[in-house]
């Protein structure tokens, strides 16, 4: 509802970064530490969800305030404008609410979408109501899509022609590691993870049935007598217990990263990450990765995560919210799409088995890195023209 204390913004002006969930929050980070090193304005970062707001507070708090994003009604955010101040709102790929853009615009403060993307799916309902939706985006005063054809999509739906540039994706710029705590997290896992020297399989953001198909194939390739590991990284940890029962009913044992303090008393186990934020570590920790929502229906997660730390990388055919993303991957041989579970299988004996395969392919992730990685500045373009 807007309810704040006062007290708790010191400076007399704010930059305001909103984003939804983790993926947002994790994109943002870099252009938020450049808006803290350029600006002396306090920076705010709303959230919409709860993973997102306990991650913000863990990984931003020592230069920003971080609260929860009001409802989009006219007294909440008459309310919060007027606590936060703004000289700016900055919000990430297709944040569009209404009453906040009108009630901003009223004020002359600017308004910019950063690694602006409408999907398929969103553009056949914002189509419906493109009358609405240019009243919306004519608001904006910039807006930096991630490619011509997301471009061309904000300006069908109304958007300034002028005003809606190609910037780039910022998700080849959003990768952030904390070299401390990779080590800790090294130092501290690595030595039950790959044990024998196994072959380390990472499968993150999975959600039902990826954990099942994953087990079944991991019990193939135990069959076969290959040196495995297996991490299992689900999107939502409250699936941990239902995880914790397919891994036991198929003959494993299925053990809580949070839990282990010592080396496990068995040898058929499958590991569990259960915590917030530390998928990108346990990626670069892997010999082989695979990015969930991908082979079931929740169009995909973001496959630069292992990507980033040169690992060949499976994922499924339904990437729908990552398809630019999948075609720059898929187009430089930096990394495998699948069609099925018989795909999984073979693909993971074959990256086991092929140690040139393997280096091809983390070459090649290293290759599309360098080509894309400008989209930062391209952004911070857009926000200084604003903030001159």
């Amino acid at each position: 509802m807007g309810i704040i204390d006062k007290k708790s913004i010191s400076s007399k002006n704010t930059i305001w970064i909103h984003v939804v969930s983790v993926g947002e929050l994790n994109l943002m980070e870099s252009l938020a530490k450049r808006m803290h090193e350029l600006f002396d304005y306090e920076i705010i970062i709303t959230t919409t969800t709860l993973s997102a707001n306990k991650l913000a507070r863990k990984k931003y708090t020592g230069f920003a305030k971080i609260f929860f994003f009001p409802f989009d009604i006219s007294f909440a955010i008459e309310r919060i404008i007027k606590i936060f101040r703004p000289k700016i709102l900055i919000t990430a790929e297709t944040e569009l609410w209404p009453n906040l853009f009108y009630r901003l615009k009223k004020k002359n403060i600017p308004i910019v979408i950063v690694n602006a993307r409408i999907s398929d799916k969103a553009f056949k309902r914002y189509k419906i109501i493109r009358l609405l939706m240019k009243r919306i985006l004519k608001k904006c005063n910039y807006i930096g899509a991630q490619n011509d054809s997301y471009k061309d999509r904000f300006i069908y739906l109304g958007a300034n022609e002028n005003t809606t540039i190609i910037s780039g994706n910022m998700k080849f710029e959003g990768l952030n590691v904390n070299e401390i705590q990779l080590h800790n997290l090294r130092q501290k896992y690595l030595k039950f993870l790959k044990t024998d020297e196994a072959f380390l399989i990472v499968a993150g953001s999975t959600h039902h049935p990826e954990e099942e198909n994953l087990i079944d194939t991991y019990k193939e390739l135990k069959k076969l007598q290959k040196n495995v590991s297996l991490v299992v990284a689900p999107r939502h940890p409250e699936r941990i217990p239902a995880i914790e029962k397919a891994v036991r009913d198929r003959g494993f044992n299925p053990i809580r990263l949070s839990t282990l303090g010592s080396p496990p008393q068995q040898n058929n186990n499958i590991f569990l990450l259960d915590t917030m934020g530390e998928l990108l570590y346990f990626y670069s920790f892997a010999d082989i990765c695979f990015v969930g929502g991908s082979l079931s229906n929740y169009g995909g997660h973001n496959i630069l995560e292992p990507i980033f730390f040169l690992k060949p990388t499976i994922f499924g055919p339904n990437m729908e919210n990552f398809k630019d993303i999948e075609k720059i991957i898929l187009s430089n041989g930096a990394g495998i799409r699948i069609e099925n579970q018989a795909e999984l299988k073979e693909k993971l004996l074959q990256l086991i088995d092929d140690n040139s395969l393997r280096k091809e392919i983390s070459l090649h992730c290293a290759q599309v890195f360098e080509q894309e990685r400008k989209s930062l500045d391209e952004n911070l373009k857009i926000i200084l023209k604003c903030l001159k």
